[in-house]
């Protein structure tokens, strides 16, 4: 039945015998691990293709949401950080299984007649890489992708006289947008992957037409070449076993070092320095040599001239080779000058790797700091160098800083920049973590970046959370859609932002109105508050019909509640003449027992007690409170303040000094009256005071 299918296939499409023909081509000797090279450029366009479908699925190729799908995917969509680390590395990858591919092409002699058309298509193949890896730069709509993507448009623009006319149709206008990504994506998805088809069927059309080329044989000298193995089992099986390695190690390197994401990509920041990708770092080095006098014309020179020139020959150059030789020792002046062409090309691009702003060495304490910042998720606000957050400043263009000016931003920030939204470094965190956080932000300057954890700490930011400003703006969110935040944070989690600092809603005299806030959007309230939150104030406050019985008890827990509605003078619309609940039958003989901060929350006890005690002894001052009140006086001055004033002792004791002076012994003979009621007497009795000296003998 199976072969029956096979066979009906065959007789229409004739798609069985191309492919058995094409899996049995013998291959000459010699031929074998060699060359795995270019069929693992293949393979990896292959899972470029494939890894690439599948970003397309949840991509948006727009600045609205170019950057958010792309976060969606690297953070949230199940193995999309996966995906998308398989098709970063892949695309290095494939670039450099392409260069090894043709200069191995190269060095043996492959491009020789009669295959130098297959070498011609192979310069288009890496030319539409290169291209491929371009275009899918600007996609995630990062910091580095933007201004990367920025630099590259305007080498167009150097060319003389239409250079402007390039950079319109690269860019779709005057500067890199929302027309930009999308022609950016439009070839990258659907015109570079169709040429690539194209170029790579018509290749392997050629090298299958004229065949693998046998190594180090003339080019005259290919006839009589045995053809001892076929492509299938024998190529086949290597190129399986490599691509099986292959795609191992490139499954490994996704799962080590995920694809980086910066931060959004804002067209007017200043701080950012762009950086091109390795393979253009050549190029991008060689412009460094071009002088500065030379203008645009040294741009393009330097940018599309010479680098256009030297593509040009490398195209003709099997034309121009006429030595049939393939051995290396025997074609010196092609391999000498290919060994010093590759060895520029290194060193411009190790260069290029290393011009770079130099990158800090943390000290132990700067080191320490650098993870607290993490920790407290500094950088969810913060950029270093374009990386991190876009809500508060870029800490690198203008570092280093003072660090006394930095730990008295950390601690109060409102204090430099009154309509800072920062939060306060909290309390809690100790003084030497506190200490090594100063350390490292004082020394941010344009050598850092945003450490690689950065991304590790924490869950990403959601799509909402990336528009510039959001931190600012998210309280209109929050009146918006209160249920919104409610997704995602807890009511304890506002509160660390405004637990030193009240929203716009609990402005001076909310508490009047709140009630009715609460009563229509109550989703509002519990954004940041629990039920337990209204019971702490309405189990005390609320104003039931059993009021006025609880309320003497509120106003002691909660009276600076009280007040946010109630004047100071409100209590005295019904004390004033009235008696309070606690003023029972007899509170005037018990009231000497009350607490005096009890008594001020409605009498000014300076002035009021005078109404009464003027003249009048309170009931402290019992029978015999003369005899125990120069004791009292002594452990208890300020109690006795409470009511007299600091003459009212002298109207009994008259000019006596009180307390007796040091020298009171010589001069208590002059002062001393035993007569009844005297001063004296108020105080001593004679027959257990003076007889302690005078004994039994009355002094005179």
């Amino acid at each position: 039945m199976v072969r029956a299918i096979i066979h009906w296939i065959d007789e229409q499409t004739g798609l069985v015998t191309l492919g058995r023909e094409f899996m049995e081509e013998p291959l000459a000797k010699g031929v074998g691990w060699p060359h795995v090279f270019g069929s693992m450029a293949m393979f990896l366009f292959v899972v470029q293709v494939c890894t690439g479908v599948l970003l397309m699925v949840y991509y948006v190729p727009s600045p609205d949401a170019a950057y958010e799908s792309t976060t969606f995917i690297t953070r949230e969509l199940p193995l999309g950080g996966l995906v998308r680390g398989l098709h970063h590395w892949g695309a290095s990858l494939m670039l450099i299984f392409v260069l090894v591919h043709m200069l191995q092409v190269f060095f043996w002699g492959a491009y020789k007649p009669p295959r130098q058309i297959i070498w011609v298509i192979g310069m288009f193949l890496l030319l539409v890489t290169m291209g491929l890896s371009f275009t899918g730069y600007l996609l995630p709509w990062d910091q580095k992708a933007y201004w990367a993507t920025v630099v590259g448009t305007r080498i167009g623009g150097s060319v003389p006289a239409i250079g402007h006319y390039i950079t319109a149709i690269m860019r779709g206008g005057t500067q890199v947008g929302a027309l930009t990504l999308s022609r950016f994506f439009a070839v990258h998805v659907l015109v570079f992957p169709a040429l690539l088809v194209g170029l790579m069927a018509f290749h392997v059309a050629q090298v299958r037409k004229k065949g693998i080329t046998p190594p180090w044989r003339r080019t005259d000298d290919e006839a009589d070449v045995p053809h001892p193995t076929l492509f299938y089992p024998d190529q086949v099986f290597k190129d399986v076993v490599v691509a099986v390695i292959l795609l191992g190690v490139l499954f490994a390197v996704a799962l080590a070092f995920p694809a980086p994401l910066e931060a959004k990509a804002n067209p007017t920041t200043s701080g950012y320095v762009p950086r091109p990708e390795w393979y253009f770092l050549p190029n991008f080095e060689f412009l460094k040599y071009i002088p500065t006098a030379w203008g645009e014309w040294g741009e393009f020179l330097g940018a599309a001239v010479i680098p256009a020139i030297g593509v040009l020959f490398l195209i003709v150059f099997p034309y121009l080779d006429k030595n049939p030789e393939r051995r290396l020792r025997r074609r010196p002046f092609a391999c000498v000058g290919a060994i010093a062409a590759l060895t520029t090309l290194a060193y411009l691009g190790v260069a290029g790797a290393m011009s770079g702003p130099k990158k800090a060495m943390l000290t132990g304490e700067q080191a320490r700091g650098e993870k607290v910042f993490l920790d407290l998720r500094c950088h969810s606000c913060h950029g270093i160098n374009g990386g991190g957050g876009m809500e508060g400043q870029d800490l690198a263009p203008d570092g280093p800083r003072q660090p006394e000016m930095v730990a008295g931003v950390l601690r109060s920030p409102t204090e430099y920049s009154p309509r800072s939204v920062m939060p306060p470094v909290s309390q809690d965190i100790s003084d030497a973590d506190f200490t090594a956080l100063v350390a490292f932000v004082s020394a941010i300057d344009s050598s850092f970046d945003m450490p690689l954890e950065a991304s590790a700490f924490g869950p990403g930011r959601p799509s909402s959370h990336q528009e510039e400003n959001w931190f600012v703006n998210h309280k209109y969110e929050v009146r918006k859609d209160p249920t919104l935040c409610a997704q995602c944070h807890q009511p304890a989690f506002c509160q660390s932002c405004h637990q030193r600092r009240l929203p716009d809603s609990h402005l001076e005299g909310w508490l009047k109105s709140h009630f009715g806030t609460a009563e229509e959007r109550p989703e509002y309230c519990q954004v940041c508050h629990t039920d337990y939150s209204c019971r702490s104030c309405h189990d005390v406050l609320l104003h039931t019909p059993d009021w006025m019985d609880r309320h003497p008890e509120a106003s002691q827990v909660k009276g600076e509640l009280c007040q946010e509605c109630h004047k100071s003078d409100f209590c005295v619309t019904c004390h004033a003449g009235g008696k309070p609940v606690n003023h029972t039958q007899g509170w005037v003989h018990d009231h000497g027992q009350a607490k005096a901060a009890d008594c001020r929350q409605c009498h000014a006890v300076d002035t009021f007690c005078v109404t009464c005690h003027e003249g009048a002894r309170p009931t402290s001052h019992e029978t015999d409170w003369m005899d125990r009140h120069s004791k009292s006086a002594k452990d208890d001055a300020q109690a006795c303040a409470t009511c007299h004033r600091t003459d009212f002792c002298q109207s009994c004791h008259g000019g006596v000094d009180l307390p007796h002076s040091t020298d009171w012994v010589l001069t208590h003979k002059a002062q001393a009256s035993f007569a009844p009621g005297s001063a004296c007497y108020r105080c001593h009795q004679y027959q257990e005071t003076c007889a302690l000296c005078h004994g039994q003998e009355v002094p005179s």
